[in-house]
């Protein structure tokens, strides 16, 4: 529940699986029924696009069932009378022996009503997050579970090696963040700076061990690291960088993020925003020749839902270049609410924030399933996927949200997903 009402949104229990299963040297062990187990996994096998061989040593085991990620306790009627005591133990020992590493405990919901007693589980090669998950919210679990597993770990502290940084709060639930880690890393080397570790995001150990000699973290999505952040600044001093934009979605909010890492580190950011320059020249000069297209979009409406970092550089992006007006702006976090708010306030959109109202909108900015049926069921308007879940999608053009990548991905599906007929003769205005 969240302000008397039903909690809509991915919770904190699926938040902390995502975080954990973000780390390769994990092992998540789902204690819970069945259910929540197979929830979770399509979820999973959504968010990350590479197939992964299952292990035959899995087959053995009745707490994996055949399937290597997210093994689980398959709670039953009787474990709520004998409690989960035993069934946890064996499951970790199953694990231990299938998988070795660490591995992860996650309590569903039934089971945290349950009140098992951990306290006489070996904590060497365990993590047990020990809170009421399914309150949070997907951004609160995410981060309280990253937080859990880096205590866990062995992490080196500061070094000397030159300019280098942490990515904090980019997540296996940003659409396309395979490609979007790639356009960071590189954008990033562009200036001279390394990336040692981002966190929670597919990294190894052995990146994760290099995390603590970062000069910074650049918390790109600050909603999913505070407590991450914390950790990373009481245990080893490593000041953190929380963009003043936003996320790097859109030009400018990419060449802000490049500029303030830049400042930080005393580095030259020059090479990296000609990059990113060249790239927006290229973008525009196709945008001019379809230029009735992108005309039309002026003084339209435009909706937005999903999480603050995302929607505060994406809502002034959309204003400022193609002049749009935001009729609709739902956060699902408060990061980044005062400065949404006040941008809204100053274009006179105040009565926006917080609408739902998608009704007199050219443009709707939402998550993967919105977006679908959105496509399917108003063709006429454009539907564009900002946020998790994303379901059925197959991507092999690397689409992602963020830095060059995720503008042309933005571009592309919002123009060409305005499914009204046209008849492609040239206007007054287009006469060339």
């Amino acid at each position: 529940m969240e302000g008397g009402t039903v909690r809509i949104q991915p919770d904190g229990i699926l938040g902390a699986m995502v975080a954990s299963e973000g780390f390769r040297g994990n092992t998540t062990l789902v204690n819970g029924a069945g259910g929540c187990r197979s929830r979770a996994q399509i979820v999973l096998r959504d968010l990350v696009p590479e197939y992964r061989e299952e292990d035959p040593r899995c087959c053995g085991s009745p707490f994996f069932s055949r399937q290597s990620r997210l093994p689980c306790t398959y709670l039953g009627s009787d474990d709520i009378v004998f409690g989960t005591g035993c069934k946890v133990s064996e499951g970790l020992d199953a694990v231990r022996s299938v998988k070795g590493g660490r591995t992860v405990l996650v309590d569903t919901l039934g089971a945290s009503l349950l009140c098992t007693d951990y306290s006489r589980i070996p904590s060497e090669g365990t993590v047990i997050c020990d809170a009421d998950l399914a309150s949070m919210s997907f951004h609160e679990g995410f981060d309280l579970m990253t937080e859990s597993v880096l205590c866990s770990m062995d992490i080196d502290g500061p070094g000397t090696d030159g300019p280098s940084v942490n990515i904090l709060g980019y997540n296996l639930s940003d659409l396309g963040w395979v490609q979007g880690r790639e356009e960071l890393t590189r954008l990033l080397l562009a200036m001279g700076v390394r990336v040692n570790a981002f966190v929670g995001c597919d990294c190894t150990d052995g990146e994760v061990a290099t995390s603590g000699s970062s000069d910074l973290n650049v918390v790109v999505h600050p909603e999913y690291a505070i407590g991450t952040s914390r950790f990373y600044s009481d245990t080893f001093g490593t000041p953190a960088l929380v963009p003043s934009m936003g996320a790097p979605v859109g030009y400018a909010a990419t060449r802000s993020l490049l500029t303030e890492v830049a400042d930080r580190l005393g580095v030259d950011p020059a090479p990296a925003l000609g990059m990113v320059s060249a790239d927006e020249s290229l973008v525009l000069s196709r945008l001019m020749n379809c230029n009735k297209v992108v005309d039309s979009l002026r003084a339209k409406g435009f909706a937005l839902e999903g999480d603050s970092s995302t929607v505060y550089p994406l809502m002034v992006w959309m204003h400022t270049v193609f002049r749009m007006v935001p009729r609709s702006v739902v956060l699902h976090d408060g990061a980044y609410l005062a400065e949404v708010v006040g941008f809204l306030d100053g274009i006179g959109a105040g009565d926006a924030m917080g609408s739902g109202d998608t009704g007199d909108c050219e443009v709707v900015f939402t998550d993967g399933v919105t977006a679908g049926h959105g496509v399917l069921m108003d063709p006429a308007r454009s539907h564009v996927a900002i946020g998790m879940p994303y379901p059925g999608v197959v991507d092999l053009m690397r689409r992602c949200m963020v830095a060059t990548s995720g503008c042309r991905y933005i571009l592309d599906t919002m123009l060409n997903g305005i499914g009204r007929f046209g008849c492609g003769q040239p206007s007054n205005v287009d006469m060339r």
